[in-house]
């Protein structure tokens, strides 16, 4: 081979000179080699060049002129014998890759190199990745010693890809390698910038020089027709946009704004992110979801989805692979899996940002997790970052387990003293020198739903003490130590969180169902023994072991009961309510939370059952919607339940607050605001206000459903936009504009069809009811289910089976001493707004020609308006098409005196001759309905005469 081949101006002296090979490395010349005598780090090539004659070189390529003892030899002087090393290298490529991509920046390199790979591959075309975690290939890795290459290393790999018909090709290009000209005579089809940040000042002089070495990719290595990718929200934009319009190349951008690649949307589902993408061009939507944890990871995929479209793959086909996605070894990798819900977290992070991207990712992906960070810094590199990596970490993990990276030849102590200057929040430190023992100890230490981060070292496999260097990794200490601790941990998350707590229970302890009430509980249900005004749990539970509960929780032991099945707390019900909360910390369960006035528990019964045939689903038993019900319910919740539906009950402010943060809905309902309890409080601005509160306990990024009919709908909506809350309204009301609305009703045999608008789509459902109160309640649970499911592919007979709950508008056929009374039961409570549309309801009824009687009792917990709220019923019964009005109770007879001569009917003084009111008053095909708060009794009697006379239905 002649030299005028390959190197251009090198002048007729030199053209005609012979070589057979490249080196740089005096070991590796053999017989007319060049070597090129280059000035390292560590070591100068000038002393090794008699070396390299020895060995054979013929030609000598240095930075200066030397002096040989040989003929025959000859010397040539070169400003920059590194840039001319890698242009006379690569052109001994056997052709040019289809697709040549580089990716610089300080941070992501590597994920963006993966993340192509991964994307090429999925879609069936050949492809390679080059960097810090070796060379990725059909499925194989191979290791490297360095990010970027020595060139005629890097050369034989690329020739043995392109051998192997892999010719898309993307490499990791470092600050160091495009500063030494490693990647020069490779003219690259696309370039990569992620970020810039501190990094590598122990070899930079400043980041000024750190920069220009990073964009020298860009302003000498991409080709004509190329392309830069980047981020249009970092300072660097601004100079790749110059270098872009001075080199006539494209500029592509993502993520932010206005960027060819734009994130419209983002939210977090656990361990999964949900996004959606506008193309900036077309204007084109694209949506799919990632198994990835880091929402920095959506950067690095957005750029790799660019890479890839250049590289000849469709956007949209890409969309449907990306669940496949896998995070590259060693960056946000989730690793193993814990029992208690626990997570560890495998990550490169070596930097100050780095270090805070990942702190601060994980912690916005799981905002209720604790952080126990592992980390130490490397010896010998940029000593300047230590400082500031121990007050990132001070300032944004839990928990810190401060050890050893790869001191290499630098005092290991020394390096951990200079990180702890930084560290503020001495409490929070644990210095273990050994990384194996520490992290032992993190795992160990985690309680359910933390997450350890074991920081700086990622997918490496040695460490680095003095001059050795010793097999170490990360990844097999975690799993290791995962093995252990799962050992001593239950499946069941319930039991973890008790265990954390208590340190006392058996290790093969069984768990059905928690109860706080002796008489409901079976074999292997938990007892929790509470104290209350009336009765002391503690005093069953004798009873709870008879009936082979696993294990009594109580404030006080029964000496009587072995302690092996009985755990002392200082207040049961807070404990009780301390592990709902955790636990619901820990469940990825898409939680519901339904308040209001009226309405709340049939429409938990209603979503709840309607849910209950599409996905998993649990629903709050009854109403159990107070400080005993909520966490009560929210432990009997199985952890591998999609759905859970919950009432959250007031009577006065706050509660609703306590509760809902015991919940921590994803979605939250308010159904409408009247007077229920209002007798603690002043006004119904009041009751408005303490129902709100439900909507400042939604998880971020969380959605509201709200009644646009209601009168504090303004209120409630902007009480939701402070929240950043989706809101989505419904109404009766077809011209009103909202997410979905009532739009026309049809009677047919044996229900009703009731057509719909929910969002674009237009669908009727099959009902038994037409109740005003029933249509407000299917607007609201077809709002939440559209949120999570296709409402087109939802039976529309979904609805057609539910039965109201007892007492809330049901209806029973009655046989009374042989007569068929039309009962609809709405006794459960009342209050001026659920009486006033129960009456309405009522009155539409079709009797044809039977009579309809009301029988109404006492709205109770009225306060001072009590006797307003009564006479305002009046009224409205004077017009409805009702024929008679019977009242039992003092507070009822306020309304009963307004009415119409010929519409009152009896007042009954006590329930002892309800059954005898009932035969006497009513005539066989009579319609009653029934209706009072539930502390006037009705409610009971009401259920013991269905119980005794139901004819049928």
């Amino acid at each position: 081979m002649y030299l005028g081949n390959f190197i251009k101006n090198i002048g007729k002296k030199y053209s005609k000179l012979e070589f057979s090979g490249i080196a740089f490395d005096s070991r590796k010349v053999k017989k007319n080699y060049i070597f090129f005598a280059i000035n390292g780090n560590k070591l100068n090539g000038y002393d090794y060049i008699n070396d390299a004659v020895n060995n054979g070189a013929k030609i000598i390529i240095s930075e200066k002129s030397i002096k040989l003892n040989k003929k025959n030899i000859t010397s040539i002087i070169s400003k920059n014998p590194r840039k001319l090393l890698s242009e006379l290298t690569y052109k001994f490529l056997i052709k040019k890759p289809k697709k040549l991509v580089a990716v610089t920046g300080t941070n992501g390199k590597s994920s963006v190199s993966d993340f192509y790979y991964q994307i090429l591959s999925l879609n069936k075309k050949k492809s390679a990745s080059i960097g810090t975690i070796g060379v990725q290939f059909e499925n194989k890795k191979k290791g490297i010693s360095n990010t970027t290459l020595d060139p005629i290393k890097l050369k034989e790999i690329i020739n043995y890809l392109l051998k192997k018909n892999i010719d898309n090709i993307i490499l990791e290009a470092s600050s160091h390698g495009l500063k030494q000209n490693r990647l020069d005579g490779l003219n690259f089809d696309i370039g990569v910038f992620t970020n810039l940040s501190h990094d590598h000042m122990d070899y930079h002089k400043n980041i000024h020089d750190y920069q220009n070495s990073k964009l020298y990719l860009f302003k000498e290595l991409i080709k004509k027709n190329g392309v830069i990718i980047t981020d249009n929200a970092i300072p660097q934009h601004k100079l790749l946009k110059k270098i872009a319009e001075r080199k006539k190349i494209k500029l592509l951008t993502v993520y932010s704004r206005n960027s060819n690649l734009e994130l419209l949307s983002h939210r977090y589902n656990n361990e999964q992110q949900i996004l959606s993408l506008r193309l900036k061009n077309k204007n084109k939507i694209i949506k799919f979801k990632i198994n990835l944890i880091g929402k920095i990871q959506i950067k690095n995929i957005l750029m790799a989805m660019l890479a890839a479209e250049r590289s000849g793959i469709n956007l949209f086909s890409m969309a449907k692979l990306m669940p496949k996605l896998k995070p590259a070894e060693g960056r946000f990798e989730n690793i193993g899996k814990l029992k208690d819900n626990s997570k560890v977290i495998l990550d490169y992070a070596h930097t100050p940002d780095a270090l805070k991207t990942v702190l601060t990712n994980i912690k916005e992906q799981f905002p209720y997790s604790k952080i126990r960070l592992v980390f130490g810094c490397g010896g010998e590199r940029d000593k300047a970052k230590r400082t500031k990596m121990g007050l990132i970490a001070s300032k944004f993990a839990d928990f810190i387990y401060l050890t050893d990276d790869n001191p290499r030849r630098e005092n290991p102590k020394t390096i951990r003293n200079q990180i702890v200057k930084g560290i503020k929040q001495k409490k929070k430190l644990i210095e273990i020198a050994s990384r194996k023992i520490a992290i032992a100890r993190c795992i160990n230490d985690l309680h359910s739903g933390e997450i350890a981060i074991i920081a700086g070292k990622g997918h490496e496999k040695i460490q680095e003490y003095k001059d050795k260097k010793f097999y170490f990794s990360d990844r097999e200490e975690i799993l290791n130590c995962i093995n252990i601790k799962n050992k001593k941990l239950f499946n069941d998350y319930r039991l973890n969180i008790i265990q954390e707590k208590t340190k006392l229970l058996p290790k093969k302890l069984k768990i059905k169902k928690i109860s706080i009430n002796s008489k409901d509980l079976k074999k292997n249900d938990i007892f929790f023994a509470i104290k209350g005004k009336k009765n002391d749990g503690s005093k069953f539970i004798n009873e709870a072991y008879r009936k082979k509960s696993s294990m009594m929780i109580t404030h006080r032991l029964d000496k009587v009961i072995p302690l092996s099945k009985q755990v002392r707390v200082n207040d049961t019900l807070n404990f009780l309510t301390e592990c709902a909360t955790d636990y619901r910390k820990n469940i990825n369960t898409n939680i519901i939370g339904i308040t209001g006035s009226c309405g709340k528990t049939t429409l938990k019964e209603l979503l709840g059952k309607s849910l209950t045939k599409v996905t998993k689903t649990f629903f709050s038993p009854k109403s159990f919607n107070n400080k005993f019900g909520v966490p009560l319910s929210l432990l009997n919740l199985k952890q591998n339940v999609n759905f859970g539906v919950f009432e959250v009950g007031m009577d006065r402010k706050g509660e609703i607050d306590y509760l809902s943060k015991i919940l921590k809905p994803n979605l939250g309902i308010i159904t409408n605001i009247s007077y229920a309890h209002s007798k603690n409080f002043k006004n119904i601005k009041g009751i408005a206000n303490a129902k709100s509160e439900l909507i400042n306990n939604i998880t971020t990024n969380g959605s509201v459903i709200l009644n646009k009919d209601d009168q504090f709908y303004n209120f409630l909506k902007n009480e939701s936009k402070k929240k950043n809350l989706s809101i989505y309204a419904f109404s009766l009301n077809k011209n009103n504009k909202c997410y979905a609305s009532f739009d026309q009703i049809l009677k047919i045999n044996n229900g009703y069809k009731i057509f719909f608008k929910i969002g674009s789509l237009k669908k009727f459902f099959y009902s038994n009811s037409n109740s005003k109160n029933h249509i407000q309640n299917l607007l609201a649970a077809l709002i939440a289910i559209s949120l999570f499911f296709n409402l087109e592919k939802i039976s529309n007979r979904i609805f057609l089976d539910f039965q109201l709950p007892e007492g809330r508008g049901d209806l029973s056929k009655l046989k009374i001493n042989k007569k068929i009374i039309n009962l609809t039961d709405e006794s459960y409570n009342s209050n001026p707004l659920s009486l006033k549309t129960s009456l309405i309801n009522f009155a539409n009824i079709d009797s044809k020609n039977s009579l309809k009687h009301v029988l109404l009792g006492d709205m109770l917990e009225l306060g001072r308006n009590s006797s307003s709220h009564h006479k305002s019923i009046t009224k409205l019964i004077n017009k409805l098409n009702i024929h008679k009005v019977h009242v039992y109770g003092k507070d009822i007879k306020d309304t009963y005196m307004g009415v119409v001569k010929n519409k009152k009917g009896s007042i009954l003084e006590n329930l002892t001759d309800f059954e005898d009111f009932i035969k006497k008053t009513l005539n066989s095909g009579d319609y009653l309905m029934i209706k009072g708060s539930n502390s006037t009794g009705l409610y009971k009697k009401t259920q013991l005469l269905k119980q005794d006379n139901r004819y049928g239905l």
